[in-house]
């Protein structure tokens, strides 16, 4: 049952999730939490693998929370489930656009879509800070010295560190992980 499960979730996942990997981690995060127990720091682990293990982050998220949910088998169900909505959806996106790429509905349909890509990332950003910034759950919490008040002030500075070597100096994903990883482990050890 739970292979099935995977399999359809990820399904659905694969047919909306639009603006790619970082765009669909929160659909992620909600579609499979009602039958995986993740945590938000499972999720920000997801999040660290999915980017530091080559491929593409849907497939390697998909991977991840399938292994986690049922084992390889599981990895397999989910895996499948994310990509056939892809491979079918671009080949025939390929042949209509070839078709009709001047036409204004298919390039008004794009622009709308854009927006929505930005506020999908922004709602992974947000789950991803929640289980990496914060040493307790903040959902439940009202005031904002509370809410700061459970923030861990280190994990914030090494995440804003991350922030201005990748717009700085234009730092690659493998790169920062690994060295954040090194520098955490030190720190935290």
């Amino acid at each position: 049952m739970i292979y099935i499960k995977l399999f359809l979730t990820f399904l659905k996942i694969g047919f909306v999730g639009f603006g790619g990997g970082m765009a669909i981690l929160p659909l992620i995060y909600q579609g499979v939490s009602k039958f995986v127990p993740l945590t938000q720091a499972d999720f920000a682990d997801l999040f660290g693998i999915s980017q530091a293990t080559p491929g593409p982050i849907a497939i390697n998220a998909a991977t991840f929370v399938g292994f986690k949910a049922a084992g390889v088998g599981g990895s397999l169900c989910a895996t499948l489930g994310v990509v056939i909505p892809s491979f079918l959806l671009v080949t025939l996106a390929s042949s209509l656009l070839k078709k009709h790429r001047e036409n204004p509905l298919v390039e008004g349909a794009f622009v709308g879509i854009r927006p929505i890509t930005v506020g999908m990332i922004a709602a992974g950003v947000i789950y991803i800070a929640s289980g990496a910034l914060f040493s307790a759950d903040i959902s439940g919490m009202t005031g904002v010295s509370e809410i700061l008040g459970a923030m861990d002030p280190l994990a914030l500075v090494l995440a804003l560190i991350s922030g201005v070597l990748v717009y700085t100096k234009k730092l690659g994903a493998i790169q920062l992980i690994i060295g954040m990883g090194v520098l955490g482990a030190i720190i935290f050890s």
